[in-house]
C-alpha cells in the first residue's frame, strides 16, 4: 500500500478480457464509501494512471493499453471540477445539469456555461490529470524494484492476488521506507 486512501488491490492479471482489456487490476473497497475527500479522489486518479505511468517509466513511451484507465481518470477529474467544486480556480460551484435534466437527456440542454468557463474547466481537468500522473510516476520511481518484481511474477503466473502484491511491495520497499 503506497497511498493512504485507495481501495485494496484484490487481484492483478495480464490475461486479456472479453471486453478487450489486455489485463486488469481489480480493487475492492474495505467498506462502502459515501463520502470521499479531495485527497482520496486525487489518490484514486494516481492509481488509475499508474499503468500509463509504468509505460512511461519502463519504456519511455505510451501505448493504447491504458485507454480505459485514462477515460475513467478524465471522467473522475471532470466530476471533481464540475460536480464536487474541487477547484480553487473555479470555486465551490456546480457546473453540470441536475440528474434527469433535459427532455431527451443532458446533451440536449441549453449551454449553461460560457466558453471561457468551459476553457477553465478543461484546464483544471488537465491539471488534475497531470498532477496525478506525476504522483504515480514518482511512486513508481521510488518503488522501482517492487514494480519489476510484480511484472516478473505476472509474466510467470499471469495473475496475482492482492496479498501477493502487498507482500512484494513491502519486501521490495526502499530501505528507507522499511520499519
Amino acid at each position: 500500500q503506497l497511498l493512504p486512501n485507495p481501495d485494496q488491490v484484490h487481484r492483478v492479471s495480464i490475461i486479456p478480457t472479453s471486453k478487450g482489456a489486455l489485463g486488469y487490476t481489480m480493487e475492492m473497497p474495505e467498506e462502502d464509501r459515501y463520502l470521499m475527500s479531495e485527497a482520496a479522489l486525487g489518490e484514486r486518479l494516481a492509481v488509475l494512471l499508474a499503468g500509463r505511468a509504468a509505460e512511461l517509466h519502463v519504456f519511455d513511451e505510451i501505448s493504447t493499453g491504458a485507454a480505459n484507465d485514462l477515460e475513467r481518470a478524465t471522467e473522475l477529474a471532470r466530476r471533481m471540477v464540475t460536480e464536487f467544486g474541487m477547484s480553487e480556480l473555479l470555486g465551490p460551484v456546480r457546473y453540470t445539469a441536475p440528474a434527469g435534466a433535459g427532455y431527451l437527456g443532458p446533451e440536449t440542454m441549453l449551454r449553461t456555461t460560457s466558453p471561457a468557463t468551459d476553457a477553465l474547466i478543461d484546464q483544471e481537468i488537465r491539471r488534475l490529470i497531470e498532477e496525478a500522473l506525476d504522483r504515480a510516476r514518482q511512486l513508481l520511481r521510488h518503488n522501482e524494484d517492487a514494480l519489476h518484481e510484480i511484472a516478473r511474477r505476472l509474466q510467470e503466473d499471469e495473475v496475482l492476488r492482492g496479498e501477493e502484491v502487498a507482500r512484494i511491495a513491502k519486501d521490495f520497499a526502499p530501505a528507507a521506507d522499511r520499519p
